[in-house]
């Protein structure tokens, strides 16, 4: 685990970047896997940017009902991420190219809100697998004692 800085406004901003990672993150997914899909049909209309949402709404809702279901008594994955931020960042990379090519090849399909939809649920998708290994992958490294 890093330690924080020792004045009050690198305390501030090594909290703020330790609070922000996942969010972040998941912001930047939206923003590459949007345009990917804009790139093949165009700035999205009412229905593709609800169908957008939909998906990615959908999908959360199916992988986390599937990871609670098995996993329910665990502790909450940020508690494990965050606290290695800089790890994170740097598997994050990984994981946002991971989904934007994933939602790159389903902006293929020609049927334009059928694209939007499934770019919605393959972004969240890879994105949740993403995390997941990571979180994985920093536990096996460096276990946080709770």
């Amino acid at each position: 685990m890093t330690s924080p800085p020792r004045t009050p406004y690198g305390r501030l901003v090594h909290e703020i970047t330790e609070t922000v990672a996942i969010p972040h993150t998941y912001t930047l997914l939206i923003w590459s896997t949007t345009m990917v899909t804009v790139e093949h049909h165009g700035l999205p209309d009412v229905w593709s940017v609800l169908l957008m949402l939909l998906g990615a709404c959908a999908a959360y809702i199916v992988v986390g009902r599937i990871a609670h279901r098995r996993h329910s008594a665990r502790p909450a994955v940020e508690r494990r991420v965050i606290a290695h931020p800089y790890l994170v960042a740097t598997g994050n990379v990984g994981t946002l190219f991971a989904a934007t090519a994933v939602c790159w090849a389903v902006s293929w399909v020609p049927v334009v809100h059928l694209a939007w939809l499934l770019t919605g649920v393959a972004g969240t998708t890879a994105y949740l697998t993403g995390m997941a290994v990571q979180a994985y992958v920093v536990a096996r490294r460096a276990p946080v004692e709770e």
